[in-house]
């Protein structure tokens, strides 16, 4: 286990939480968004910490979210999503109407219906849910998002939703567009039960990830900790010093 890992484990976390995790330079290796056997490990680790903190805590619906564009959280989530799956009942909710793109990493084709028609009234659960070719894990897409797609998360639709998403599974993992440029991602926050923030180790400021642990908190929503995505042994000299390393 690296330093950074066990720092992460020591000193992040709130509400007394402590499950963060380091996650290592994922990839996805092809269509179906298989992660590399170098990084299997990883997922595998990252959710063993969810499922001791489901554990000590139980929780359904979960979200996963990144200061910024680009720091790995569709990685993140399908990576989880699918090593999860083999114990759990998973459903994966791509939400990020800004970038959304989990349908191309776990179906063959576009679903006819997905979270957009379900928020605008178009289409019920049963239709929004498709099987995937992995065993336990279920996809509810995006949908045919628009610029405007983005207000259909403050209607009065999401809360309802939700429930009824988490009535299909153990586990609702959500796939959320970034915090700092948008307010999807805090609408979203306040709907679920936990939060996994990703950041990335040679990208992120510190300024931003503190910053985006912030705005999460005033959600009232337990964030389990932070995955570093990428590289550890480049974690950023200022995470260094936070963390004693």
């Amino acid at each position: 286990m690296s330093r950074v890992f066990q720092a992460l484990e020591r000193t992040e976390g709130l509400r007394g939480r402590k499950t963060s995790a380091i996650l290592d330079a994922p990839q996805q290796d092809n269509r179906s968004g298989q992660p590399s056997p170098s990084d299997t490990g990883e997922f595998e680790r990252l959710a063993s910490a969810i499922l001791q903190a489901r554990a000590a805590a139980p929780f359904t619906t979960m979200m996963i979210a990144s200061p910024h564009h680009g720091e790995g959280t569709s990685t993140v989530a399908v990576g989880l999503a699918r090593i999860l799956a083999g114990r759990l009942r998973v459903l994966l909710v791509d939400a990020n109407f800004r970038s959304p793109g989990l349908t191309d990493l776990l179906l063959e084709a576009e679903p006819r219906a997905g979270l957009v028609e379900a928020l605008a009234g178009s289409a019920d659960v049963e239709t929004i849910i498709t099987e995937t070719n992995v065993p336990g894990l279920r996809l509810v897409a995006a949908g045919a998002v628009d610029s405007e797609s983005p207000r259909l998360l403050q209607t009065s639709r999401l809360a309802p939703l939700m429930s009824q998403l988490a009535e299909t599974a153990d586990v609702v993992i959500l796939d959320a567009p970034p915090v700092m440029p948008y307010a999807d991602a805090l609408t979203l926050a306040s709907r679920v039960e936990r939060v996994v923030l990703v950041t990335q180790a040679e990208h992120t400021q510190r300024g931003h990830l503190e910053r985006a642990k912030e705005e999460l908190d005033k959600s009232g929503t337990a964030i389990l900790g932070v995955v570093l995505n990428r590289t550890a042994s480049h974690a950023p000299s200022w995470l260094q010093r936070r963390l004693n390393l």
